[in-house]
């Protein structure tokens, strides 16, 4: 097969940081090449010299058999190199045709843009890859997921010859990103080269034809994805197996004694759901999308109103009205959508996570600043939280060092119930088995943990009991040795019968 792309011996360093040190990429005429690694691994700064964003030190970059001799995003673009970015950069008040034909020529004579034959095109381009989209609607009424479909027929209109595809399904459901395999699959039969860089495993096993393998800014290995394993792939980025990714030694509930009941709790979104956590206890919740799993945590926490059944907490029947009385009574919660619900972007670390309990460096209102510091500095230490400062924005931070900075607000808020939803969800497999160590952790100081995730391998990995989730109900509960069988949670998750 013909080779589209070669970047050969690429070094890149910033100051006495090696970023890159003699990579060696190959990707082939119409495949899709997945480029993997946790973060830090140097992914991101190959994909920039190959972009035109960042130059390279030292290396060669290869383009259909034509060398480039300077990379600038100028000659980048001429050379049919494109990227698809985690964050879609539009103009609101433009429509999607004029958002995809910004920057380009006029579609007319004399430099006069013929508004009828621009739309005309962006509707063959979004029916041919079939994008539920219009030309002629305002991006600023479009949802997250649809804007980022306007970012991808934006790179498609300009006929790429190679398209990198940086985390593409962060902002989309599972229909959306069905939509987008499918303009992958498009692009693959038209011969385009793509590059896909995810931290979801399944899809780089879905799409790839091979895999890159990046650590400590190295291309460790090149993995054709035919017979290879998730426990193969994980062990080329960690440089350890897959096991080890959660904690050796697992500790155990401290005791059979409730601190948590929900007895036939319904909602507008869950029925009669039931069950216990206790203390001691790491248990899992796990369901599919829209199975109840999240709507659950928000009943608990006040966040969604009861119309029916009861909550107990240490044995004692309580009515949350709102989250802030979860909160006194012991409860913290760490919501799914992290950058929405959990963290103040724009703020700096050190108030994101004193915020969780700002009583424990105030008196009369009026806050220590000497005792926070102290206090959040010590703690980014031991969480290891990878940073410039705790004076940087929360916004600067990698998705894994961000959760970290959700479970930091955790240890400061000292409560003995913890729900986490999703705790792992789009971070690198590094960060996860460092979330994983945090939450035995906090087990270990005593706290009943509720950890709800879409993963049934994170639920067995780490938690000592499983709800099993459905159509807002509890299909079954697994405990013990049945944890282990994968094809049981499988069969209360999708079966409409229980076994």
């Amino acid at each position: 097969m013909q080779t589209m792309l070669e970047m050969k011996n690429i070094n890149k360093s910033f100051g006495v940081v090696h970023a890159l040190k003699d990579v060696n990429l190959e990707v082939r005429k119409g495949e899709t090449m997945a480029l993997v690694g946790e973060n830090g691994a140097g992914k991101s700064t190959l994909m920039k010299i190959l972009t035109g964003a960042y130059q390279r030190d030292s290396g060669a970059i290869i383009v259909d058999n034509e060398e480039i001799q300077k990379n600038t995003t100028k000659t980048a673009k001429q050379h049919g190199i494109a990227q698809v970015y985690q964050q879609a950069e539009l103009v609101e008040e433009l429509s999607v045709a004029e958002n995809i034909c910004l920057g380009e020529k006029a579609h007319g004579r004399r430099g006069i843009v013929s508004w009828k034959k621009m739309n005309q095109l962006i509707e063959e381009l979004l029916k041919h890859y079939e994008i539920p989209l219009h030309a002629e609607t305002q991006v600023k009424h479009l949802s997250s997921a649809m804007k980022q479909f306007v970012a991808i027929a934006k790179v498609l209109f300009r006929n790429p010859k190679i398209v990198i595809f940086d985390e593409p399904t962060a902002v989309l459901s599972d229909k959306e990103v069905t939509i987008l395999f499918h303009i992958i699959e498009s692009l693959k039969k038209e011969g385009i080269t793509i590059i896909y860089i995810s931290h979801r495993l399944e899809e780089v096993f879905q799409l790839s034809d091979r895999v890159s393998v990046m650590r400590d800014g190295n291309l460790v290995a090149v993995l054709e994805n035919k017979n290879l394993t998730k426990n193969d792939l994980i062990t080329h980025m960690l440089g350890k197996n897959l096991g080890a990714m959660y904690c050796e030694q697992k500790g155990k509930p401290v005791s059979d004694r409730k601190v948590l009941e929900l007895d036939r709790v319904s909602t507008d979104k869950i029925h009669e759901v039931s069950f216990s956590l206790k203390e001691g206890e790491i248990l899992g919740i796990v369901g599919l999308v829209g199975s109840g799993r999240t709507e659950t945590a928000m009943a608990i926490f006040g966040a969604d109103k009861i119309k029916s059944g009861r909550i107990r907490v240490n044995g004692k029947e309580v009515k949350f009205r709102v989250p802030a009385d979860a909160a006194k009574a012991g409860i913290f919660l760490a919501p799914e959508d992290r950058k929405a619900q959990a963290m103040v972007l724009c703020r700096p670390i050190r108030e994101n996570i004193s915020l969780s309990k700002l009583s424990s460096i105030a008196r009369h209102g009026v806050c220590n600043e000497k005792k926070e510091i102290e206090n959040i500095q010590k703690l980014c230490t031991d969480l290891k939280v990878k940073m410039a400062s705790m004076e940087s924005p929360v916004q600067d931070l990698s998705g894994g060092n961000q959760q970290k900075v959700v479970i930091a607000k955790a240890f400061t808020a000292d409560p003995d119930i913890l729900i986490f939803d999703e705790p792992t969800q789009g971070i690198d497999v590094g960060a996860k088995a460092e979330i994983y160590v945090l939450l035995e952790r906090l087990r270990s100081q005593g706290k009943s943990i509720i950890v709800i995730s879409s993963e049934t391998e994170e639920i067995q990995g780490v938690c000592d009991r499983a709800i099993v989730m459905r159509s807002g109900c509890v299909a079954g509960e697994i405990e013990g040795e049945e944890l282990k069988q994968t094809e049981l949670i499988l069969q209360y998750m999708y079966k409409e019968k229980q076994v």
